[in-house]
């Protein structure tokens, strides 16, 4: 996908996320981080590479990328690469600065439930450290993946999480939502947002951990978000009673974040910058990954309901915010660039 935008002064980001319509959610961090963008009169084209469906799309991106590179009338002030594969397509763009935006996968990997890595995520991953070099400059969503980079990269790194339409996630009235829902008042609800089948997002765990605290508290709903419209995941938030998120791995997990604008309570492990997210934050916990540990808080927060204070904790990462502080990081990448 491409979007124009007129003006010779154009950013252009290559992403291999975004989202479709048979995968809704797929990307949908980057694309709304794109708009945030346009919303602050940043002119954008957007180069989705469908990297999911053939690996020749990098192919086909790269040599793209280099044929515009040779076209004055495509000129851009900046290419913004949006996950590791992309890297090595976008860096074909030989008239621009290159930025690049990992993803926790790329340098901390796909990891299995115990937190290890198969052979081939771990050659992914250093396959895409040694490729950070050939970017200007760089952008991780944690202090975590920082510390992988190459020493020389980290000095032009930015730690930079991905902001939160604080529009689009705002607490509803539990009974509101509930009834939009057709869900019980009083029925206890943990939501679970990720795909069920994918080892680090331990959903095995969260439902052991639920069964756990039923034995004390009696029934309580697993509600596992998958697929859905991402337009309903605010609503879910609103009406359930917490998140939980017993990941292996994770850089800034967006769904954290989402859940802390909607006040949502959120239980999940010490991955990532979880704990920097939830530090302070009312009703919400920390748990090592134990079935006992996840339970406990589960009963915890069960027993008594009420909300976090999320939103208020989490102002520094609003959408507008985020945005801003990326326009801040283009200008300064403009600026020393001689040539370009």
């Amino acid at each position: 996908m491409e979007k124009e935008s007129p003006g010779a002064e154009r950013v252009l980001v290559v992403t291999n996320l975004w989202p479709t319509e048979d995968e809704p959610t797929y990307g949908i961090m980057v694309r709304r981080q794109v708009e945030s963008l346009w919303e602050q009169g940043v002119p954008i084209d957007v180069l989705y590479v469908r990297g999911v469906e053939s690996p020749l799309a990098y192919l086909s991106g790269a040599v793209l990328m280099l044929a515009w590179s040779l076209k004055p009338r495509r000129r851009y002030r900046l290419v913004h690469a949006h996950g590791g594969e992309t890297l090595l397509a976008a860096r074909f763009y030989v008239r621009a600065p290159l930025l690049v935006s990992f993803m926790g996968a790329d340098l901390l990997g796909a990891t299995r439930e115990d937190g290890s890595l198969g052979r081939r995520w771990l050659l992914r991953t250093r396959v895409i450290r040694h490729l950070s070099r050939l970017a200007r400059a760089s952008i991780t969503k944690s202090a975590e993946m920082e510390a992988v980079l190459p020493s020389r990269v980290q000095r032009h790194n930015t730690v930079m999480p991905n902001g939160v339409d604080r529009r689009l996630f705002a607490p509803l009235p539990q009974v509101e939502a509930r009834a939009e829902l057709g869900w019980d008042v009083d029925e206890r609800v943990v939501l679970f947002v990720g795909r069920t089948r994918v080892p680090r997002k331990r959903f095995g765990l969260a439902r052991q951990a639920c069964e756990q605290a039923q034995r004390t508290l009696g029934p309580i709903r697993l509600h596992v978000a998958q697929g859905v419209n991402p337009e309903q995941i605010p609503i879910l938030m609103s009406a359930a009673d917490c998140l939980l998120h017993p990941a292996a791995s994770e850089g800034s997990p967006n769904v954290v974040k989402e859940a802390l604008a909607c006040d949502l309570p959120v239980i999940a492990t010490p991955v990532g910058d979880i704990p920097l997210l939830l530090d302070g934050v009312k009703e919400c916990r920390t748990c090592p990954p134990t079935v006992d540990a996840l339970g406990a808080a589960l009963i915890d927060c069960l027993t008594y309901r009420r909300r976090s204070d999320g939103r208020e904790k989490t102002k520094w990462l609003a959408h507008d915010y985020i945005a801003a502080a990326l326009v801040a990081l283009y200008d300064e990448l403009d600026a020393t660039t001689s040539g370009a």
